[in-house]
């Protein structure tokens, strides 16, 4: 077994390969999407460098067993383990936790980090990740921080919008610009053009696979990004927003259905999305559009006082 660190846009394609393996052979709790992969390396460390951060265990074969992907920003990380290697070799979820505690707190102390915790989550049902969380000192918060919801792609009804509003998908790079205020809207984070354009051009995003609401006057009123997973013929999104200037119209509504009518085309079976449980609004649309909750995600603390 060895640990190597992130090499390139290849990676990118075993993790996902990786993922999407031990979701057909093992069912979805604990792992990600193999959407999430990109999205969570190149989105959501979108200022830093992924060769620092993301970390691959490997057999003696050379075949991926686990990684982790470290998020200092945020003091937490992630932890992505084969559930088949609960049982080829029973330490290596340890062991990779470990590691990743060691070398977040590392980066956090070299950034002058002032957090009084670190992070991680697991998911409810997955007891072999949360005994184990437990076993070595992490805290169950009392936050029920997110929740898996999915749906069978049948039945699917055509998106309604008001009068001017259309759908459409992102046109290119050119597009940086507007889409990266979008985001920065849609969410109230930090975008710029140069960042999202870095987003654009990473491996596994495509344009294509970008909706967009336009609102009558042109501008973007909201988009989502999804993702197929072609081996388990489930597409995903990750993220969905609208504009707080256009919110309350059924946008929201109207972007899932022409999501999932394109998952379809592809060839997907299912649709899963993941929200925010403290977001009420958001839970509400999911379960209009016939999200059914399937999995809570719980999170984890540990003091950096026991460490």
């Amino acid at each position: 077994m060895r640990r190597r660190s992130y090499a390139g846009p290849e990676d990118v394609a075993r993790l996902q390969e990786f993922t999407a393996e031990n979701i057909r052979d093992h069912g979805r709790t604990g792992l990600l999407h193999s959407g999430d992969i990109p999205h969570h390396i190149f989105n959501g460390l979108r200022r830093e460098d992924p060769r620092e951060l993301v970390h691959i265990w490997e057999d003696t074969s050379g075949k991926i067993v686990g990684w982790t992907l470290l998020d200092p920003g945020n003091a937490g990380f992630d932890p992505q383990v084969a559930p088949s290697a609960r049982r080829s070799a029973p330490e290596l979820e340890r062991t990779v936790i470990e590691w990743s505690e060691r070398e977040l707190l590392e980066i956090m102390a070299t950034r002058g980090s002032d957090a009084t915790f670190i992070e991680t989550d697991a998911y409810e049902k997955d007891q072999p990740r949360t005994h184990l969380l437990e076993s070595m000192g992490w805290e169950r918060q009392d936050i029920e921080i997110l929740m898996l919801t999915r749906r069978p792609l049948d039945n699917v009804p055509a998106p309604q919008l008001p009068d001017g509003y259309s759908i459409r998908t992102v046109h290119g790079v050119e597009e940086a610009g507007p889409v990266s205020e979008l985001h920065a809207a849609g969410f109230g984070s930090a975008w710029t053009p140069e960042l999202y354009r870095r987003v654009m051009e990473s491996p596994g995003y495509s344009a294509d696979r970008e909706f967009l609401v336009e609102a009558p006057e042109g501008r973007l009123a909201g988009f989502c990004v999804t993702w197929p997973d072609g081996l388990n013929r489930t597409g995903y999104f990750e993220p969905v927003a609208v504009h707080p200037d256009h919110r309350r119209l059924g946008l929201g509504g109207a972007l899932l259905r022409a999501g999932m009518l394109a998952m379809i085309e592809w060839g997907m079976k299912w649709a899963e999305v993941i929200y925010e449980t403290e977001n009420p609004g958001s839970g509400k649309l999911y379960r209009s559009e016939g999200f059914e909750p399937k999995s809570k995600i719980v999170l984890y603390r540990k003091p950096l006082t026991v460490l």
